[in-house]
């Protein structure tokens, strides 16, 4: 139905049926809602060996963006994890693909075949797919870490940009830029829709997302912490009582840095870094501490990749109440925000 004007970028207002409740309802909703096909303007962050097929059916059911995680992936369990979700809901989903790794070609020659609704690229240089994915009619979104590849993807002819800050978990900028600065400078070099990233967890986060000139949020940390989501109890246990100085970032002299829990993992890679290890050394006493801590539940010596954000998270609740919840007081906080204009 018609839109009514809203204070925000891009963003607006449109009368919903609300099918669980049974009533009509306004709804704030963007770009990105309309190019992806979704109710709600809230993407899950692939995370590797965590948001499969379960977990992004769960997301997209309730409305938002589901993503499954291709980087760790053998090519025939991406198809299963694609044929999976197909089974599980007829609502748009995405996969997303490290360009940066040697899996990632199979994994978008998958991603085509099989005429996926959306991908999410990261960890490379989007232009080599763009029309691949276009000619398929497959909406594709890249993440970016900085202004110059921000320009970079928008040239590149992607549908929308991920603008992903130092604050989130997992993988990280090297530049190290936040949030509240790279989205700042992305929405002034491209009319592409803008998903911020890093540092969102509530309604208020998606409200000063918008308010920046973005039109959507991704989340991963918060997403971690849901009945549905696919990792050892260990780890929700961990998210639940960590506070907002309890991450780190591990590969600042490798290059391939990382926000995760402050652990004895966390701290003798920090310890192998200040000794001057080199890459591979750190690599190998690395290598399987994300499937140790979501799979066996090793908080000690696991990589439990975590945002500041998280000392936010102090329940676990089922990815619906989650979302209902950001959407109903995403819109109460515009509102309150009305009374500081006169």
């Amino acid at each position: 139905m018609g839109g009514f004007p809203c204070t925000y970028k891009k963003a607006y207002l449109k009368l919903d049926f609300d099918r669980k409740k049974g009533v009509f309802r306004i709804m704030l909703t963007t770009r990105v809602c309309d190019i992806l096909g979704i109710r709600y303007p809230i993407l899950l962050g692939g995370m590797a060996w965590i948001t499969g097929w379960e977990m992004a059916a769960a997301v997209s059911k309730a409305g938002g963006l589901g993503t499954i995680a291709a980087a760790t992936m053998e090519p025939e369990e991406l198809v299963e994890n694609i044929t999976k979700i197909r089974g599980a809901t007829s609502r748009p989903f995405a996969v997303n693909i490290p360009l940066r790794l040697p899996s990632s070609k199979r994994a978008v020659e998958i991603a085509i075949q099989e005429e996926v609704p959306v991908v999410v690229s990261s960890a490379g240089d989007p232009v080599k797919y763009s029309e691949r994915f276009k000619s398929k009619g497959i909406k594709n979104f890249q993440v970016a870490f900085t202004l110059e590849m921000v320009k970079r993807c928008a040239d590149a002819g992607v549908d929308g940009i991920i603008a992903m800050g130092m604050e989130g978990g997992g993988n990280i900028s090297p530049s190290e830029i936040s949030t509240l600065v790279l989205v700042r400078e992305a929405v002034e070099v491209t009319d592409l829709p803008i998903v911020a990233a890093g540092g969102i967890a509530d309604a208020r986060g998606l409200v000063a997302a918008l308010a920046l000139g973005a039109e959507g949020i991704q989340m991963g940390t918060r997403f971690l912490a849901t009945r549905e989501g696919t990792l050892h109890d260990n780890y929700k246990e961990a998210l639940l009582k960590a506070k907002d100085t309890d991450t780190t970032v591990t590969g600042r002299t490798t290059g391939l840095q990382f926000r995760v829990l402050k652990n004895r993992l966390a701290q003798k890679v920090l310890q192998m870094e200040k000794e001057g290890k080199d890459r591979e050394e750190i690599d190998s006493f690395t290598i399987g501490s994300l499937k140790k801590a979501a799979f066996s539940g090793d908080a000690e010596w696991g990589s439990l990749m975590m945002g500041q954000v998280v000392g936010f998270i102090k329940d676990i609740r089922s990815v619906e109440d989650l979302l209902e919840e950001i959407m109903l007081e995403a819109e109460r906080e515009i509102n309150r925000l009305k009374q500081y204009v006169r």
